[in-house]
C-alpha cells in the first residue's frame, strides 16, 4: 500500500544492504502490492491533464476508417489510459491512511496500480496485429475491473466513520466519471477495431458504440419493457403501464448503454413507488419467482444477513456505544419509496408460486419527452407518494447511513452498471443495492447533463433528466 505524503517522512533513511534489497523484490513481487518509490513515475504522468474527447470527436473519427486512423486511435487511449489511472491514483493515496487500509479500497487500488504499469509499459502501435494485441489487453483489463464498482460500494460504506462525507461523494463521483471515461475509450476502440477487421457488423447508425440516431421513444419503450419483465419475473404481479407522450419523432447522438441505465433506473423507481403507495398488499403476498430462486432458495433477511456477515471480518470501525452503524435495520430489508437501486423484495420466504397475482388498478407512470435544439429532456411522472423532504438531500449519497444496503454488492461482486444486468437477473431483483440513482447522476453527468427530483410528499415525484445535445465534452471533474 503506497503512503500517502503526509506519511512519507517516516520512511527510513538509510539504503538496504543487498541481501535486504533482493528479499524486499522478492516480497514485492509476490505481494504485487506497489510502494511509495514508484510514485515518482506516477507524478510524471499525473502531472499530466487528461485529452478529454467529444461526442464528435467520436463519431466523426470512427466514420470512415482507414488503417492509419485506426492506429492513431490505438496510440491516443494507450497514452491517455495511464495518465487517467494515475490521476486516481493519486486519489486513493491522498485518503485518510485508515481508509485506504480498508480491503476493498486497497484491492481496487491495487487494481488500478497494476494497470496503470499495464498500459505505460505498451510501447507504440505500428501495426495491426499489434492492434489485436492491445483490444485483447484491453478487453481483459474491462473485465478484470467489473469488480471496482462493487468493491469502492462496500469500502466507502465500512469506512465512512473515517471519511468526511462531502470527501467521500467527491471521491466516489469522480472514481466513477473516470471509470466512465476509461470505459468509453477502450470500448469504442475495441468496437471500431472489431468492425475494420470484419469481426463485427454494425448498423449504420452506429459508429461504434455510439448510436447517431437514438430515438428517444425507443429508449423509454425498451426500458419499460424491461422494468416489466423484472417486475414479472421476479415477483409474479403485473406492474403499472408507462404511458409515452412529448416529442416522439426526437433523435440524438448518444451513447445507448448510458441513457438506457438512466431511463431504466428512473422507471423502475417510479413503478416501485406506485406498487408499494397503491397495492402494498400484493407486494407483501407477491411469490419468489423460480429466478429468484437460482440466486438464492433463502428469506431476503437471511441473504442480508449473509451479506454482512461477508464483511464482518472486514470492518475495523464500530460508533459510539458499541453498536454498528452499518448493521441492516428493517428498512434496508423493507420496500421504501426512496429505493435507487434494485427493487424492493418480496417478505414471502414460500417455494416459487408459478400463477401470477391479481394487480389492482394502478395508475400510469408517464414518460415526457422534451426536444430542444441544445437540450434533449426525459421527465418520469408517478403517483407513488412522493419522497419524504427529509430524505432528499442524501438522495445521490455514497456516504448517508442508507449506504449500509452497499454491503449488499457481497452478492453481486462483479457490475458493469449495465441494463442487461437486471434483465438477465445478474442483479437479483429483490437485492437492494442503493446506487441506481448516484450512478444514473454520474451518467448524465459525464457528458454535461443533470438529473433533477421535483416531489409532492404524499403524491407523487417528477424525475428530470436533462440531456445537452451537440459537441459535448467529457465532464471528468466533481463539484458539489
Amino acid at each position: 500500500m503506497t503512503l500517502p505524503r503526509s506519511l512519507r517522512a517516516l520512511r527510513p533513511k538509510t539504503r538496504p544492504t543487498a541481501s535486504c534489497r533482493s528479499s524486499c523484490s522478492i516480497s514485492r513481487h509476490l505481494t504485487t502490492t506497489p510502494n511509495f518509490y514508484h510514485n515518482r513515475v506516477l507524478e510524471q504522468y499525473a502531472a499530466q491533464e487528461t485529452r478529454r474527447v467529444t461526442l464528435r470527436q467520436l463519431t466523426v473519427f470512427g466514420r470512415t476508417l482507414s488503417e492509419d486512423k485506426l492506429l492513431k486511435s490505438a496510440n491516443y487511449v494507450r497514452a491517455e489510459l495511464p495518465v487517467r489511472l494515475a490521476h486516481r491514483i493519486f486519489d486513493f493515496q491522498h485518503l485518510p491512511f485508515i481508509v485506504g487500509t480498508n480491503p476493498h479500497i486497497e484491492h481496487v487500488y491495487n487494481l488500478y496500480w497494476a494497470a496503470f504499469e499495464t498500459f505505460k509499459a505498451i510501447p507504440p502501435i505500428k501495426t495491426l496485429e499489434q492492434n489485436r494485441d492491445f483490444c485483447e489487453t484491453l478487453e481483459h483489463m474491462l473485465n478484470a475491473h467489473l469488480v471496482a464498482i462493487p468493491r469502492l460500494a462496500m469500502g466507502i460504506a465500512e469506512s465512512s466513520l473515517h471519511l468526511n462525507p462531502r470527501e467521500a461523494d467527491r471521491f466516489m463521483n469522480e472514481m466513477l466519471r473516470s471509470r466512465i471515461g476509461r470505459r468509453v475509450l477502450a470500448e469504442q476502440h475495441i468496437t471500431l477495431s472489431h468492425v475494420f477487421d470484419g469481426r463485427e457488423s454494425q448498423d449504420e447508425s452506429f459508429i461504434g458504440i455510439v448510436n447517431t440516431k437514438c430515438r428517444a421513444v425507443d429508449v423509454v419503450n425498451k426500458c419499460a419493457a424491461i422494468v416489466g419483465r423484472v417486475f414479472e419475473d421476479g415477483f409474479g404481479i403485473k406492474p403499472p403501464e408507462v404511458h409515452v407522450d412529448g416529442h416522439l419523432d426526437a433523435t440524438f447522438t448518444y451513447i445507448p448503454d448510458q441513457i438506457e441505465y438512466i431511463v431504466f433506473e428512473l422507471l423502475k423507481n417510479s413503478m416501485w413507488a406506485t406498487l408499494d403507495k397503491h397495492a402494498p398488499h400484493v407486494l407483501k403476498k407477491a411469490p419468489q419467482s423460480v429466478a429468484e430462486e437460482k440466486v438464492a432458495e433463502k428469506s431476503t433477511i437471511q441473504r442480508i444477513g449473509e451479506a454482512w456477515d461477508a464483511n464482518a471480518r472486514l470492518r475495523t470501525t464500530h460508533s459510539p456505544g458499541g453498536t454498528d452503524h452499518m448493521t441492516p435495520t428493517a428498512d434496508d430489508i423493507h420496500p421504501s419509496i426512496t429505493s435507487t437501486s434494485s427493487l424492493s423484495p418480496s417478505s414471502s420466504s414460500s417455494p416459487a408460486m408459478t400463477t401470477s397475482l391479481s394487480t389492482p388498478t394502478l395508475p400510469p407512470i408517464r414518460a415526457t419527452i422534451g426536444a430542444a435544439s441544445s437540450l434533449l429532456t426525459f421527465r418520469i411522472s408517478d403517483q407513488g407518494g412522493g419522497i419524504p423532504a427529509s430524505t432528499l438531500p442524501y438522495l445521490y449519497s455514497y456516504s448517508h447511513p442508507s449506504k449500509r444496503k452497499f454491503l449488499n454488492f457481497a452478492h453481486v461482486p462483479r457490475l458493469a452498471a449495465k441494463v442487461e444486468e437486471a434483465e438477465h437477473h445478474i442483479v437479483p431483483p429483490s437485492l437492494k443495492l442503493g446506487l441506481g440513482l448516484p450512478m444514473s447522476k454520474v451518467y448524465a453527468n459525464y457528458w454535461g447533463g443533470d438529473i433533477e427530483v421535483i416531489t409532492l410528499d404524499g403524491y407523487g415525484t417528477d424525475a428530470y433528466v436533462g440531456l445537452k445535445v451537440g459537441n459535448q465534452v467529457e465532464n471528468l471533474t466533481y463539484t458539489a
